[in-house]
């Protein structure tokens, strides 16, 4: 009689043939299904955009120390041209600025986040904000603000720190929670639309240019229909609105 087939004995160690080809085929299967659908998948899914930190690269940065209505540098150190960097710590806390520097060049030792124009200092060390010894020469305050007009708008507010390049990606429900404590600690809030997609994120405020108050955390995160008005104020574009203009989708 001709062996057609393995004989499979209960207390044996080895699989039937049949079966063992049949394993080794759905397995394989199933390993190549599921990394095309994680391929399908990952595809629909935004991009985490081009934002970085390197939190190693800490460095001296020097400019016109402001505190409203979020601390922020005005600096010509990023490309050469007048650009505002806003300021905040290595964690997920607001900076608390030395009164006697506000207004005043200084010296502000920090690693930068930046996503396009947007940029931001995380802070280093125990006295990272000095005066300069030397004014600077050129002028560094911000001219006339600008209103731009009314604008409507679907998007999710959101910390900016985040948002710049501190998380990847800083922005949908994966990156709510962080969001919010972010928020809490009081760090700039920033709005994109249409999917986050864009390379604009306006800075988020209320309808008077200040930051909200706590009462806009319930809806960080999470996409909202906002109306109010843009403004431009040096190289800062603006979105202000009320909390009573904001309505959760």
């Amino acid at each position: 009689m001709k062996k057609r087939e393995a004989f499979f004995v209960g207390w044996s160690s080895d699989m039937a043939g049949a079966d063992r080809r049949f394993v080794l085929g759905a397995g394989a299967g199933l390993i190549a299904g599921g990394a095309g659908l994680g391929a399908a998948l990952g595809g629909l899914q935004n991009a985490p955009g081009d934002g970085a930190w390197d939190q190693g690269a800490v460095r001296p940065w020097t400019g016109l120390l402001l505190a409203h209505p979020y601390p922020m540098l005005r600096t010509r150190n990023l490309d050469g041209a007048l650009r505002t960097a806003f300021l905040a710590t290595s964690g997920k806390t607001a900076v608390r600025l030395p009164a006697e520097l506000i207004g005043q060049d200084v010296t502000v030792t920090a690693s930068l986040v930046e996503r396009g124009d947007h940029a931001m200092l995380a802070v280093d060390g125990p006295h990272p904000i000095a005066p300069l010894a030397q004014p600077l020469v050129a002028p560094l305050a911000f001219g006339p603000e600008q209103d731009l007009g009314p604008v409507a708008s679907i998007g999710e507010i959101l910390d900016a720190k985040c948002w710049f390049g501190a998380m990847r990606p800083g922005f949908g429900k994966t990156h709510k929670a962080c969001a919010a404590l972010c928020a809490r600690g009081g760090l700039p809030l920033a709005f994109c639309a249409d999917g986050c997609n864009g390379a604009e994120a306006p800075l988020f405020l209320d309808e008077n240019g200040g930051p909200h108050p706590r009462a806009i955390l319930p809806y960080v995160a999470d996409p909202v229909f906002v109306s109010g008005r843009r403004a431009q104020v040096g190289d800062v574009t603006q979105f202000r609105a009320s909390l009573a203009s904001i309505r959760r989708l």
